[in-house]
């Protein structure tokens, strides 16, 4: 017995294919390549809005890779001398967090 076969479009195929994968959200919503935050927009996206005074305490203090000045994501995490804000750039911050979540201590707390 002979097999019918019907040709698809490829880009129909394509179309189905981009349709499912959002829908299964494997592809992130947004790119972060190429965006900064500040301060408080990192707190809020990866540090369960703890404050800055805890972040720059727990994170950049504890982290000092993660200071641009030592190859890392966050420029001026204490708005050095000549920097008016710190500015951190969102993916790869993202990706570090997210390999160092364990590692961070979330139960920490600052001294008054």
């Amino acid at each position: 017995m002979a097999q019918l076969s019907i040709p698809i479009p490829d880009e129909q195929i394509s179309s189905a294919v981009r349709e499912v994968i959002k829908e299964m959200n494997l592809v992130p919503a947004d790119d972060l390549k190429g965006i900064t935050w500040d301060i408080d927009e990192f707190r809020k996206k990866c540090c369960g809005r703890k404050s800055a005074n805890w972040v720059r305490t727990f994170i950049f203090d504890e982290f000092p890779e993660t200071d641009y000045a030592n190859g890392g994501w966050c420029i001026a995490p204490h708005k050095q001398l000549g920097q008016r804000s710190t500015t951190i750039f969102a993916y790869e911050a993202k990706r570090w967090m997210e390999a160092h979540k364990y590692d961070i201590d979330w139960n920490a707390r600052l001294v008054s």
